[in-house]
């Protein structure tokens, strides 16, 4: 993956900003599109004047600015995505978006004869473990409309592949953490809220007992993990698992955070009721990853957290600002 064009949808946000970083690093030419509801300029900050980085403000359900950034590009890494929590309350909005935008990068790669479409897809489509490891052929049971969107656009890459002949790969990251996670609002993931409650001393929440389980992957070894995946021909037409094959509890990401900030745990989390649609249960198989590529993820939680932690300090805000944007309409 060395001195090609390429574009990434959604290159602004969680993974994709870390994504463009390491695609600029090997020499690529990289074009963005986002419409920046997710991602953020502060994210391309430390890249903004690399002469091979072309940032397009633009919605991939605009077919328009599909096409002006997938212009002449050989390679499209598509990230663009609403998330799970907004699915729950617009269905319809992130349907429109992740199946009907997907389709318009679909068609418009496939008319630009491109080498390769990676489909970046998500764990979430598993939907509550069946049984464990979940590996690429666990059934497809998705809990949340984010989820059946999600396998929507899998099924769609699929049988571009299948009808017209277009090179794809589906990369499926586990639950990623890191610097740039979202922390603001219903939007905010997990993990980083956690962290600026933490850092503002207020309880970190949990639903029902805190004992759902989820694969964490530090998100610089998802990154580097779809590099491995994407310059593998190996890993062409085929699904491919990111993730750690590490069972963690929620629980004790919430007691590793408190450890991080000396607060109590028994003081400090806060139970609430459980959310609706809420998987139990989540562990990646990463057999068929390693086998392939070689790749192990070498950031241990402890340290995936504890760099969190350190980018939130890092931030232009007060903790109490971060705090400020962290509650609006939080935890709904």
């Amino acid at each position: 993956m060395q001195n090609k064009n390429i574009v990434v949808t959604g290159g602004a946000g969680f993974l994709g900003s870390h994504l463009v970083h390491l695609l600029l690093n090997k020499g690529n030419k990289v074009t963005v599109l986002d419409d920046f509801s997710h991602g953020k300029e502060l994210h391309l900050k430390e890249i903004a004047d690399n002469p091979n980085l072309k940032v397009i403000k633009g919605d991939i359900t605009n077919i328009n600015n599909v096409k002006e950034a997938f212009e002449d590009r050989q390679i499209v890494f598509h990230l663009a995505v609403l998330d799970l929590r907004q699915s729950i309350k617009e269905p319809q909005r992130v349907n429109d978006v992740i199946v009907d935008g997907t389709l318009n990068c679909l068609n418009v790669a496939r008319n630009n004869n491109v080498e390769l479409f990676v489909n970046c897809s998500s764990s979430e489509v598993f939907g509550t473990a069946q049984y464990i490891p979940m590996d690429e052929k666990h059934p497809l049971l998705p809990e949340t409309p984010y989820a059946a969107s999600k396998v929507a656009q899998d099924m769609y890459t699929f049988s571009f592949g299948r009808t017209y002949g277009l090179p794809w790969t589906t990369v499926r990251p586990f639950n990623m953490y890191g610097p740039h996670s979202h922390w603001q609002g219903y939007r905010g993931e997990l993990i980083p809220k956690m962290i600026v409650r933490a850092m503002n001393k207020q309880p970190l929440v949990i639903f029902g007992e805190g004992e759902q389980t989820r694969d964490f992957i530090y998100v610089e070894d998802a990154a580097k993990g779809i590099l491995d995946v994407v310059n593998n021909n190996a890993c062409r037409n085929k699904n491919i698992n990111i993730c750690t094959g590490k069972e963690t509890t929620i629980r004790r990401i919430a007691e590793a955070i408190c450890n991080e900030f000396s607060l109590d745990p028994n003081v400090y989390i806060q139970k609430q009721a459980p959310r609706p649609g809420d998987v139990m249960r989540h562990l990646g198989g990463n057999s068929y990853f390693k086998e392939l590529t070689g790749y192990i993820p070498q950031t241990t939680l402890e340290e995936g957290i504890s760099k969190t932690i350190a980018w939130f300090k890092s931030l232009p805000y007060t903790p109490e600002e971060l705090l400020k944007q962290e509650v609006l309409r939080s935890w709904e």
